[in-house]
């Protein structure tokens, strides 16, 4: 009896470990690593990031297959990302803004080739 209590102790830890370790793959995956613009390269290709910046520029376009994006440049330091986004922004020309998304080196995005930008799926004007 005793060996199996110590056999079901061995296997519910064991479960509990792979689930826990489960659990945190999912979470770190989710998670965006923060960046700042000067610093996005090669090396966060295809990963969620979170940057902060001045939205330079921003203009309403369509796509090849007539989809409707939104073009923001964002810049700090001298540097410039773009960020493509499927929803509207409303006012954030001239102000720090908060971008959430997966950062492209280079990439495709509503049929048109692109280079250094981040397809957001948060974009918040930062108020503070």
């Amino acid at each position: 009896m005793n060996k199996m209590r110590k056999l079901l102790t061995a296997v519910c830890l064991a479960v509990i470990s792979v689930l826990f370790l489960m659990t945190y793959t999912i979470i770190a995956k989710e998670l965006p690593v923060l960046v700042n613009v000067s610093e996005l390269s090669e090396a966060y290709h295809g990963k969620r990031v979170a940057v902060m910046g001045w939205a330079r520029s921003s203009e309403a376009l369509r796509g090849r297959m007539g989809s409707h994006y939104l073009k923001t440049e964002l810049g700090d330091e001298g540097q410039t990302v773009t960020v493509f986004t499927e929803f509207p922004a409303y006012n954030i020309v001239n102000n720090r803004v908060i971008v959430q998304g997966v950062y492209h080196h280079h990439g495709r995005y509503a049929g048109y080739l692109a280079d250094h930008f981040i397809v957001a799926d948060a974009l918040m004007r930062d108020w503070g």
